[in-house]
């Protein structure tokens, strides 16, 4: 399926004569592909003298360049909702995190889609740690630019979508886990991606003991301030720190990180 939105308005602009030639199979094609009005799909026929892969590109082109107008007009509302995603795979785990306007857009599965592909694109980064938003929007997934399919994302919504800064750890050895936490998590998994609208991520070396990790992770979720994090006491019991808990069970914190829609 295309990337075109199946919303987007005719454009005002150049009129054909009602008798110009149009390969009328060619246009129901485009038109089961694309769900755009017949008016449209006549028009991008005509401009590319009935080459449906012309046509095609030409539809999406339009569509891309509407898509980026309607970003920039609703790109100063405020975005108070949205989700925080985990996506761990075998070699590397990473969290990301979408703002929109809403708590219906934030349950939208577009907008799940689009935080889906984020935290995908997370794997072509070599480095560790935290990503820049920008630097997200400029990788690629299914050879499409995630600033592109952002754009999309908010033509086909109708509010205001922001990408956050992102993390992802490569998990390069078998001595390194991680553990994540998700606060007020608003479903189960969507493509091995947990969510919800706070989240942690800890990586550790040589932890053997699952629950220590998620109770680290809950304790960085339930700590806004993660500076000194060793010398915390633990937020589920206080009579023990983060650090005497890794001593305890002899293995290291590696790195750390907590974000949030807000």
């Amino acid at each position: 399926s295309s990337g075109i939105n199946a919303e987007w308005p005719l454009r005002p602009g150049r009129m054909f004569s009602a008798n110009a030639a149009v390969n009328k199979k060619v246009l129901q094609k485009l038109r089961s592909e694309t769900g755009l009005p017949f008016i449209k799909i006549k028009e991008a026929l005509q401009e590319t003298d009935n080459n449906p892969d012309k046509a095609l590109k030409w539809l999406e082109e339009k569509s891309i360049e509407q898509n980026w107008a309607k970003a920039q007009k609703l790109s100063q509302r405020a975005t108070s909702q949205g989700l925080v995603g985990v996506l761990k795979k075998k070699d590397f785990v990473s969290m990301v995190t979408l703002q929109c306007e809403t708590e219906s857009v934030a349950k939208n599965e577009h907008f799940i889609s689009l935080l889906h592909h984020s935290a995908l694109a997370l794997q072509q980064r070599q480095e560790n740690g935290v990503i820049k938003a920008q630097a997200v929007l400029d990788l690629t997934v299914d050879n499409q630019l995630l600033s592109d399919l952002l754009t999309a994302t908010i033509g086909r919504l109708g509010e205001n979508i922001k990408a956050k800064d992102c993390y992802v750890y490569r998990l390069d050895s078998p001595n390194v886990s991680t553990s994540s936490y998700l606060h007020r998590r608003t479903t189960s998994e969507i493509n091995g991606m947990s969510l919800g609208t706070i989240g942690s991520l800890a990586v550790f070396e040589n932890l053997n003991n699952e629950a220590v990790g998620t109770a680290i992770a809950q304790h960085i979720v339930g700590t806004e301030n993660c500076d000194n994090l060793l010398e915390q006491p633990l937020l589920q019991d206080e009579s023990v720190t983060v650090g005497q808990l890794c001593e305890e069970h002899n293995f290291r914190i590696l790195d750390h990180y907590r974000m949030s829609i807000q």
